[in-house]
């Protein structure tokens, strides 16, 4: 049954519902391992109230004959339907208490279950800093035991994380990573999901014919079925998709039948609002009126959505109504009270420092728009005395004008600088000063589509702290964050001109060495090694204690002769190194 579960949940369900008339008889123990498979099932069917009740049931029959394994899946089961409910700091919590019993305990499946659920939680929760050092805890456990659905479940979460915090080609890699791996075992439920995945993450990268080909695939893959929640998933993608690239004419009709096929709430409010502006598009404004009154309506009735982006863009999508109505008075305001929201919104959830210079920014905006105003005001004001005073208007005139030009120039001279300013924070990793994942990665493959194939020279060198989830464990994170500090300064110091080196990862970091071959590649990689190993770092109030690092080294040539295959080669090597103790290095041709 536990197979069947996996590979096929609509049947597992169908069998298991055929035992439910014996099952009060039995055992708690049975019934709670019955009400997992069950519960098992039914996650990615979306049949939630009868998820969410075998979840309850399975608890419920919990008692100290239970095997620990069985209660606690249960219980990250209930952190899913928790999840469900938005409240992801509960959820979180439980998972995380789940993960942490199940690697004492030495159960490596629930261990790395519980993990990905947690990453895709925090994701969900703009968690994503906790998130990806969860995820690769996950990925390095299900790689240690060899078990593909669990790599494939942790590249799913991966895929989501990634596409959460907008970086949609390295979300689309890992779906991709866990769609072959589901087609391979045959899981036809989780092959569908992942190809739901892609299809968003294609959608939010504006790849719109990539997009719509992906969500007709995820509707031939659920259709087998008769799923309505894969008939409306699929109907929802297509249609924002279609309003989204500014085909209204294919998209209204989608958006209806979306919306007659049982949509949950929060997904009808994401509908009425592209509804609302193609309706405009079209000149049907009672009809794009009522549209975004519907989705008012329905977070009137989802409290936990109030305050969220989600509900802020209601207001966004009416002021895109009253610029295609050409009301531009009406969307100006609107707009301007989004823009507001928006930023107050930004300003609770987004880093005190990049959060600080948006705020600026839109100070600035808004000081300019209500100057411009102003000066129109005095305008209107002096025009009429025109008559009366002629000659003393056309002076002040000139002076206004020469004022405004002045405003202009040194709003654009600021906007030079700031556009500045956050190229440089974009491109740093804020802990250690050093380069982050973004700018190394397309560094990198700049570096190789440079290269001749027959006489290029390019190496990486992949570090990882060893056992640093033990050192946070034990020491604290303010301590680890030190560790890393002190590691990218030792790094930097062994740099040659011309080398960059970057922080990719929770305490992962990417050395670039141009025009180095693997022979010189392994000596700068072999004086990190040591360096770091016989480096004291100091924790403040518990003296000193010893680190080491794995590294992975490989080099460029016929058979990594892109970013994707060098990276991948050095994170084989790394965790060969790991695998074989830590403290070492090596390297792959």
């Amino acid at each position: 049954m536990d197979k069947l579960v996996w590979h096929d949940p609509w049947a597992a369900r169908t069998r298991l519902q055929a035992l439910a008339p014996r099952i009060d008889a039995a055992s708690n123990a049975v019934q709670a391992r019955y009400y997992l498979s069950l519960a098992h099932s039914l996650q990615y069917l979306y049949l939630n109230k009868e998820y969410d009740q075998a979840v309850a049931a399975g608890l419920a029959a919990v008692d100290d004959e239970t095997a620990p394994h069985t209660h606690r899946f249960l219980q990250v089961l209930e952190a899913v339907r928790v999840r469900r409910e938005g409240d992801y700091e509960a959820s979180s919590a439980l998972m995380l208490e789940v993960a942490n019993w199940a690697e004492s305990a030495g159960d490596h499946f629930l261990h790395v279950f519980a993990l990905a659920e947690l990453g895709f939680t925090q994701g969900m929760s703009s968690n994503s800093e906790q998130a990806f050092p969860h995820l690769q805890d996950a990925f390095d456990a299900a790689v240690m035991v060899q078990d593909v659905f669990l790599i494939a479940l942790v590249n799913e979460s991966y895929g989501a994380v990634y596409g959460y915090v907008g970086e949609y080609e390295q979300s689309i890699a890992h779906y991709r990573k866990a769609l072959a791996s589901y087609a391979d075992l045959g899981y036809s439920v989780y092959e569908a999901e992942a190809t739901y995945g892609i299809a968003i993450s294609y959608r939010y990268a504006k790849q719109w014919q990539e997009a719509l080909e992906m969500f007709r695939r995820y509707r031939q893959l659920t259709e087998v079925h008769h799923s309505e929640h894969g008939r409306f998933s699929a109907l929802y993608g297509l249609g924002m998709t279609y309003a989204e690239m500014g085909d209204c004419d294919k998209a209204l009709p989608v958006i209806a039948e979306a919306l007659q096929a049982g949509a949950p709430e929060d997904f009808k409010a994401e509908l009425y609002k592209r509804q609302a502006v193609c309706l405009a598009r079209g000149g049907r404004a009672t009809e794009a009126a009522a549209a975004i009154a519907a989705a008012r309506d329905v977070f009137d009735r989802l409290p936990v959505f109030k305050g969220t982006h989600w509900e802020l863009e209601v207001g966004l999508a009416e002021a895109e109504v009253a610029a295609e109505l050409g009301d531009m008075d009406s969307a100006y305001t609107l707009l301007r009270d989004y823009h507001e929201r928006i930023v107050a919104l930004l300003r609770e959830s987004a880093s005190e420092r990049l959060m600080t210079l948006r705020v600026e920014m839109e100070n600035v905006r808004k000081d300019h728009e209500i100057g411009r105003l102003q000066e129109a005001a005095r305008i209107d004001a002096l025009e009429l005395e025109q008559q009366r005073r002629s000659n003393e208007l056309q002076r002040r005139t000139v002076i206004f004008w020469i004022g405004v030009t002045a405003v202009v120039l040194f709003f654009l001279a600021w906007q030079v600088r700031s556009a500045r300013r956050l190229r440089e924070i974009s491109s740093r990793d804020s802990l250690t000063g050093l380069y982050n994942r973004r700018f190394i990665f397309q560094r990198l493959e700049a570096l190789c589509a440079e290269l001749p194939m027959d006489r290029g020279e390019l190496s990486i060198v992949l570090v990882d702290v060893d056992d640093f989830k033990q050192v946070n464990d034990r020491y604290g994170h303010p301590a680890g964050d030190s560790i890393l500090k002190e590691i990218a300064a030792i790094g930097s110091s062994l740099l040659r001109p011309g080398d960059e080196l970057a922080r990719v990862g929770g305490e992962e970091f990417l050395c670039l060495l141009p025009r180095t071959g693997e022979r010189n590649a392994r000596m700068v990689a072999r004086r990190l090694l040591e360096r770091v190993r016989e480096h004291r770092f100091e924790i403040s109030g518990r003296g000193e204690v010893s680190i080491t690092v794995s590294i992975g080294v490989a080099s460029f040539g016929a058979r990594c002769a892109d970013a994707d295959s060098l990276y991948a080669k050095a994170d084989s090597a790394m965790y060969r190194a790991k695998s074989s103790g830590k403290d070492q290095l090596y390297s792959t041709a």
